[in-house]
C-alpha cells in the first residue's frame, strides 16, 4: 500500500499543471517571453529570456565593474610605475642636494679661512705702518735735535759792542 501512495503523489501533481502537452510544445508566436519578435529570433545567451530582466541588468552591472576593475588597476600600475620614478627622482636630487651643501659649507669655510687670513694680513701691516711711523718721528726728532745742536753752537753769544762816547 505505501508503494501506492507513492505513485499517487507525482500522477496528481502532474495532473494538477496546465496540461503535459503544453510542457513539451513551443510557446505561441505572440507569446512575449518565448524570445522570438515575429519571425526573427532573439534568443541566445544574454538575453531577458535566459536572464531574466533583473538579472541581464546585474549582468551588464557586473561586466561593467569588471571593466573599470581591470582599468582601476591598470592606473594603480600606472600610478605606482610614476610614484617610484618620482621616488628615485627625489632621492638623486636629495643626494645632489647634499653634495651641494657640503660644497657649499667647504666653499663658506674657505672663504671664512680666508677674510681671516686678510684681516691678520690687515692688521699686520697696520702695525707695520705704526712702527714705520714711530721710527719716523724718531728720525726727524734727531735730526731735530742736530740741527738744534748745530744752531746752538752756531750761535755765539753776542754781545753788543759798546759806542765809543762821544765827546761832549
Amino acid at each position: 500500500m505505501n508503494w501506492r501512495r507513492l505513485f499517487v503523489l507525482p500522477v496528481l501533481a502532474l495532473a494538477s499543471c496546465q496540461t503535459a502537452a503544453d510542457l513539451f510544445y513551443e510557446p505561441p508566436v505572440t507569446d512575449p517571453l518565448d524570445g522570438y519578435s515575429g519571425i526573427y529570433s532573439q534568443a541566445g545567451i544574454n538575453t531577458e529570456m535566459d536572464w531574466g530582466p533583473k538579472q541581464n541588468l546585474l549582468l551588464g552591472q557586473y561586466e561593467a565593474l569588471l571593466k573599470t576593475k581591470t582599468d582601476l588597476e591598470r592606473r594603480v600600475e600606472e600610478l605606482l610605475s610614476e610614484n617610484k620614478n618620482l621616488q628615485s627622482q627625489l632621492s638623486g636630487e636629495s643626494s645632489a642636494l647634499e653634495r651641494e651643501k657640503g660644497l657649499r659649507a667647504q666653499a663658506e669655510s674657505e672663504t671664512e679661512r680666508l677674510r681671516q687670513r686678510q684681516r691678520d694680513l690687515q692688521a699686520r701691516i697696520l702695525s707695520l705702518s705704526i712702527e714705520k711711523t714711530k721710527l719716523e718721528q724718531s728720525q726727524l726728532l734727531g735730526q731735530i735735535n742736530a740741527l738744534r745742536d748745530q744752531l746752538d753752537q752756531l750761535d755765539t753769544p753776542v754781545v753788543e759792542a759798546a759806542a765809543p762816547p762821544r765827546n761832549r
